[in-house]
């Protein structure tokens, strides 16, 4: 490094020089990086949430749920939708402009010493975990929650040593570096477990769960299961149970956005429970946090008591993930839905969420793009049955499928076609054609949610 970063173009510039180096999972280079800092990921207490739907969810019921509790917590994630600062933040504040360049510039010397002792250079990701741990250290926040990026066991998220590890549904993604069976995947992401460290799971089938509970079992890490909750209609738990532990809810039992009672295998009881964030699934990620929680309370942090789960769930604010943006008033057209499902499980649950909780709207249709290692034709053929017409669209990213190749596979999936590269031309289109009462559901990949909300909701 010439000199050092002081601006924020600056610090962005430098981190997209890394970019080019891809994918690279394993410790050594972040382990590298770190002791260099002076191994700021052991300095604060952290949560490490992994899986491969819904661990962002989690993060941000998690988060509510200690902000509630005054605690301002850091929290990691990615990848961002419209500005890097996304991935950093602190009580729900992105790093500032000259913090991001501060932090970068310390991780952009560390790395200049590594490569001058013969290092070798850490990828985008490692860099930006790098500046994560960095910048909670030097903010002394209570606690981090920490998103894993990919997997978990080697993930560069993995150093830090948790009070306490969640995994989300765990289902095909990423194969080409985690493995082509549930299983295999599964294992990655119990990679995060610790001797000693309690472990909450949410739902899982019976693959990733046998993985899931092998680990846990070998690491000798408690683990708390989310089927083990009884969930009801809010109201209706009871201390003998109005439901038997791990009784499946009814499909049409709840409002979207969910109103819920809990009972916990220990027999405590949430008689009523709101979310903001939509969709079924939504109450087994909260469910993941609430279990979280309690642990954390006992881990350190006894303000998070039962009213402060009551009022961060409803709180939680996850963008790009089945957020509805209603049409401004005076206007004749039709509501948009953006989220961020990119692989499989992820349209399936948008889909089911589109068949069960939008069923009476005139009309659907799908604004789609997707990236090229995502499995495409697959993805458009489960969101078939929740709608008939698509607008394929491009990324503003070199990695995305181009358009016309998007639409021969959304063709042979039996949709009504159109193609327009330009997202911003799309979401015109799409709403022509969805038309007054109707829905536009922009889908396929958190880039093109990204950029619309970078030009529907500037600031």
């Amino acid at each position: 490094m010439k000199h050092a970063i002081t601006t924020h173009a600056e610090a962005l510039a430098w981190l997209d020089s890394l970019e080019s180096l891809g994918i690279q999972p394993g410790l050594e280079r972040i382990t590298a990086l770190l002791a260099r800092l002076g191994n700021p990921h052991l300095d604060r207490p952290s949560v490490l949430v992994a899986g491969t739907n819904g661990k962002g969810s989690v993060v941000a019921f998690l988060a509510s749920i200690l902000a509630e509790a005054g605690v301002r917590a850091g929290v990691y994630t990615s990848p961002h939708l419209v500005r890097f600062e996304e991935r950093i933040r602190i009580g729900g504040e992105p790093i500032p402009a000259a913090g991001l360049a501060a932090v970068t510039s310390e991780v952009a010397a560390a790395v200049g010493a590594l490569g001058r002792a013969g290092g070798v250079t850490p990828t985008y990701f490692e860099a930006t975990t790098a500046m994560a741990f960095l910048h909670f250290a030097r903010r002394r926040v209570p606690i981090a929650i920490l998103e894993i990026g990919m997997g978990g066991r080697y993930d560069a998220t993995n150093v830090a040593q948790p009070l306490a590890c969640a995994i989300t549904p765990v289902s095909l993604d990423h194969t080409q570096w985690l493995g082509g069976t549930v299983a295999e995947i599964a294992a990655q992401k119990a990679g995060i477990l610790k001797p000693g460290v309690p472990a909450v799971t949410g739902r899982q089938d019976d693959a990733a769960l046998a993985v899931i509970r092998d680990a846990a079992a070998r690491a000798g890490a408690p683990l708390f299961e989310t089927a083990a909750c009884a969930v009801t209609p809010a109201g209706a738990v009871t201390p003998a149970g109005a439901a038997p532990p791990g009784a499946a809810l009814a499909d049409a039992a709840l409002p979207d956005p969910a109103s819920f009672g809990l009972r916990l295998p220990d027999g405590a009881l949430y008689p009523h429970l709101d979310l903001a964030l939509r969709g079924d699934h939504q109450v087994d990620n909260a469910v993941v946090a609430v279990l979280l929680a309690r642990i954390l309370r006992g881990r350190g942090f006894p303000a998070i008591d039962d009213g402060a789960i009551a009022r961060g769930l409803p709180r939680a604010v996850w963008p790009g993930r089945l957020e509805l943006l209603p049409r401004a008033p005076g206007d004749g057209g039709p509501d948009l839905l953006l989220d961020g499902a990119h692989n499989p499980a992820g349209c399936a649950i948008l889909a089911a969420y589109l068949l069960r909780h939008q069923a009476a709207r005139k009309r659907r249709v799908l604004l789609f793009a997707a990236m090229r290692d995502k499995p495409a034709a697959e993805m458009l053929g489960i969101l078939r049955a929740a709608a008939e017409a698509v607008v394929v669209t491009g990324l503003p990213v070199v990695r995305g499928t181009p358009p016309a190749d998007l639409a021969r596979l959304a063709s042979a999936a039996g949709f009504t076609v159109e193609v327009e590269p330009d997202p911003a031309a799309a979401i015109g289109r799409a709403r022509d054609r969805a038309g007054t009462g109707g829905l536009v559901v922009a889908s396929g990949s958190l880039y093109l949610v990204g950029e619309i909300r970078r030009r529907r909701l500037p600031g």
